[in-house]
């Protein structure tokens, strides 16, 4: 069996395809007025009249995407069927690079964050083609994973950030993988007030800093 992609080569994958135009039913290739014609009468209104501007272009669709990336032509609903994890998106912080972001009728990548903030890469319709923007701009429910076509590397960054302690704001070093955030022993020691050693492999605090 070929080797599967992971997760942050569909990411790249996706990115590399930014800018491509959107039409219902195609799946990366290129559209021809016969094609077009096809997709319009089996589809209808879903592929619109102005997409035929897009004759002689690669055009994509969301599941589309998927398929191009991966050679797995599944639909949105069949993405998610095959997902052998599924969670609200409310729990996005807990997702690996690549993962799918899913709602009925629609599909995307998970492609980490940027400031701080979640984004998605998908094919978003007619009117965006393939972007990457803010999972706040879609009405995603669930990211999968599915791990019969893709696998799923674990991911950690660091990223500075503020943190309160007793009403005062710190900027520290956040460690963020699998969902938590670690703080690092010596962030927290300045600003406890505090001197750290170590006994071995385990950090030490001490009061009375040096």
């Amino acid at each position: 069996m070929s080797k599967k992609m992971t997760g942050k080569e569909l990411v790249a994958f996706a990115r590399s395809k930014i800018g491509t135009p959107y039409v219902y039913g195609a799946k990366g290739e290129v559209l021809t007025k016969e094609k077009y014609d096809w997709l319009k009468k089996q589809y209808g209104s879903l592929v619109w009249d102005s997409d035929k501007k897009k004759i002689g272009k690669v055009c994509v669709d969301c599941s589309g995407l998927l398929s191009w990336a991966c050679g797995v032509v599944l639909g949105s609903s069949q993405w998610n069927s095959h997902a052998d994890v599924k969670k609200p998106i409310q729990s996005i912080s807990e997702a690996p690079m690549g993962a799918l972001v899913w709602c009925k009728g629609h599909i995307g990548v998970y492609s980490g964050l940027k400031n701080g903030v979640p984004c998605y890469i998908a094919a978003d319709g007619s009117a965006y083609g393939v972007r990457e923007v803010p999972l706040s701009q879609n009405k995603f429910t669930h990211w999968l994973l599915v791990h019969d076509f893709f696998e799923y590397e674990e991911d950690e960054m660091v990223e500075r950030d503020m943190i309160v302690v007793n009403d005062t704001e710190y900027s520290v070093d956040m460690i963020r993988k699998d969902g938590t955030t670690f703080i690092k022993t010596r962030d927290i020691a300045d600003i406890l007030g505090m001197k750290v050693s170590s006994n071995g492999r385990i950090p030490v605090l001490e009061s009375g800093k040096k």
